[in-house]
């Protein structure tokens, strides 16, 4: 990538904003306007902004609290912590490098993270049965209030994905209960990550804080701090810069959502570039399948001239793929 396309301008475009607060009340008619809207936009875009969400804000500046507050500590409290194996934990400065979209790119990114699982107990069904989507949190020692906040918000997050699977059901004229009901969301496997990007004083020639990707899992929603780096590619190839409005998430499809769509909706490259000398903050959740559930071709999604375009394929296999060519750190 030249140091033209990494530091261009991006482009002035409008994302949608969607307003769930009618569908969630059960207006009438709500559920297949507010359907007509994500689709338009998935299609469209691959992102929209939701607001009236039913997330309280106190909850999300909580979160930014404790995201702040665990990425200060020392150096050697978050190493005691870091990822073994699996994406679970703390992810160090450089510990990732996306070669999914450039298969060339050399940068690491210039962010770190922390990354949370569902908690099961040890006697839970899943645990004894050895599904590959359990995983083991590692938690910070004498952190008060930090897993339980974390934890909290997880909740309240999965519960607003389960909440928009009816609308991209609809939106893809399906009944409106059928991702509901499938069984690759029995349970949902998400992830809670804390990003944290330093200033970019000392940032090599061509390195980001997360570098030009698509997102792996079904969807994501984003808590973004308010400052500006966040920029996603539309499908005129124009980069346009994503601000983080009051009151919102920012929403995004993702590569097995754009399998599973048949390409309908669109798992769209984005990158963050930290342009103040500032650190920088956002709250990605990414809300996925079962990692064991083979996503086929939705049946509204395929037809004569539009056959499948992927063979079925779940997100344990697709992540199989991906994690040795992005997370360095695993391998460490």
């Amino acid at each position: 990538m030249s140091a033209l396309e990494t530091l261009e301008a991006p482009a002035t475009s409008r994302i949608a904003e969607i307003d769930l607060g009618p569908y969630l009340a059960g207006d009438a008619g709500a559920l297949e306007r507010t359907a007509r809207e994500l689709g338009e936009a998935s299609e469209d875009l691959g992102f929209y902004f939701i607001r009236n969400h039913g997330i309280p804000q106190s909850l999300i500046d909580r979160v930014f609290a404790e995201a702040e507050r665990f990425h200060s500590l020392p150096l050697e409290r978050k190493l005691s912590v870091k990822v073994q194996g699996k994406v679970v934990g703390y992810l160090p400065l450089g510990g990732q490098t996306q070669r999914l979209v450039h298969s060339g790119h050399s940068h690491p990114d210039r962010s770190a993270s922390y990354y949370i699982k569902a908690e099961y107990p040890p006697d839970h069904p899943y645990r004894r049965a050895g599904v590959n989507w359990v995983f083991d949190n590692r938690w910070p020692a004498e952190l008060p209030g930090f897993r339980e906040t974390c934890l909290e918000y997880y909740e309240a997050m999965t519960a607003l994905g389960l909440k928009l699977l009816p609308l991209q059901a609809v939106a893809l004229g399906l009944p409106s209960d059928y991702f509901s009901r499938h069984e690759a969301f029995h349970p949902p496997v998400n992830t809670l990550r804390l990003l944290c990007y330093p200033p970019r004083d000392d940032a090599a020639e061509g390195q980001f804080g997360i570098s030009p990707h698509t997102d792996y899992g079904y969807m994501t929603l984003l808590a973004q701090a308010k400052k500006p780096g966040l920029e996603i590619l539309t499908r005129a190839g124009n980069w346009i810069e994503a601000p983080a409005l009051d009151g919102c998430f920012l929403v995004n499809m993702a590569d097995m959502g754009r399998r599973w769509t048949n390409d309908r909706f669109l798992s769209a490259k984005h990158r963050v570039i930290n342009l103040k000398g500032e650190t920088r903050y956002s709250i990605p959740f990414f809300f996925g399948t079962r990692w064991d559930v083979k996503l086929e071709c939705l049946p509204t999604c395929q037809g004569p001239g539009n056959p499948p375009l992927y063979a079925p394929m779940s997100f344990g296999e697709y992540m199989a793929e991906v994690t040795p060519k992005v997370y360095d750190a695993l391998y460490e």
